[in-house]
């Protein structure tokens, strides 16, 4: 394979910085559905989900998703809202292991966005 076609670590970051800024512009766009997401995947990672429920919750998931990336397409929520939609590409196999992985990127987010706000205490 030639390497001048794989970017190079500056550009992985860029990439990733400039995700994280969309999906930071979403998440203030629609704060409700980011907290109702928040909410849904702890639920999902807390307890076994039953076979009968798999497909209410991951369709009101990928909903939330699909709304928060349509107010900055090209979010991090496009990607989860490809994968966890079981009329896409979701699988309930792999539906775990994605909220899993989509907590994980909460809490990145979490903290970029904590990271670019100065706040003070004032006493």
């Amino acid at each position: 394979m030639n390497d001048k076609t794989l970017p190079g670590i500056e550009e992985l970051r860029r990439r990733r910085k400039q995700s994280l800024e969309k999906t930071e512009k979403a998440v203030a766009a629609r704060p409700e559905q980011y907290r109702q997401i928040k909410r849904l995947v702890e639920d999902v990672l807390a307890r076994p989900v039953e076979i009968s429920e798999y497909y209410r919750i991951a369709r009101d998931l990928s909903r939330l998703l699909e709304q928060l990336n349509a107010s900055a397409p090209g979010s991090l929520f496009a990607y989860y809202h490809e994968n966890i939609a079981p009329e896409r590409k979701g699988d309930v196999r792999y539906f775990k292991m994605m909220c899993t992985d989509l907590r994980n990127q909460i809490h990145q987010l979490d903290q970029f966005r904590r990271s670019r706000h100065n706040l003070r205490i004032v006493q």
